[in-house]
């Protein structure tokens, strides 16, 4: 048995012809081989950038959740504080404010958003947000918002104190 140019067989075993005997077939089982892992480590980093997008879009659409809650409360929180008056709907959904100079305006929810109006403008001041209730209790707001996206629910329940202003003369 000859000798293959360029590799050291021993005759004992003839494994050579095994192994280099068809290089033709062996460039194409090393193809496939590779071809096969390439598409098993693109499957497995398909998955992980499907997990890490995921993670992504759950802790965004939280993140404006609260954003948008803490917008609504710093409003009302702030008319509640420097008001003179407030009054709350039968059902609860309207918080009527009579501010420290006399004018009066009020927080209400509607299509999804927040709105505060004032002078007959109503200006939107949060977002995201599905439902809405106000309870006086003498000085005292309690709230309860609650807030939707995509694929969360979040819900605020917050308490306020009037800082009753005297008025001088």
């Amino acid at each position: 048995m000859g000798r293959m140019p360029g590799r050291s067989c021993s005759s004992a075993l003839n494994l050579c012809k095994f192994f280099y005997g068809n290089e033709r077939g062996m460039m194409l089982m090393d193809l496939l081989l590779g071809l096969a892992l390439a598409l098993l480590l693109i499957g497995i980093l398909q998955q992980v950038a499907g997990l890490v997008f995921s993670g992504y879009n759950t802790s965004s659409n939280r993140a404006q959740l609260q954003y948008s809650s803490r917008m609504a409360i710093d409003c009302i929180q702030q008319d509640i504080r420097t008001s003179r008056d407030f009054q709350v709907s039968a059902d609860g959904t309207r918080l009527s404010i009579t501010g420290a100079d006399g004018d009066n305006f009020s927080i209400y929810s509607n299509y999804g958003n927040l709105y505060r109006t004032y002078a007959g403008t109503a200006v939107p001041v949060a977002e995201n947000l599905y439902s809405v209730n106000f309870i006086k209790s003498g000085s005292k707001l309690q709230g309860e918002l609650k807030l939707r996206s995509q694929d969360d629910d979040y819900e605020i329940n917050f308490f306020c104190f009037s800082r009753v202003l005297q008025v001088q003369e």
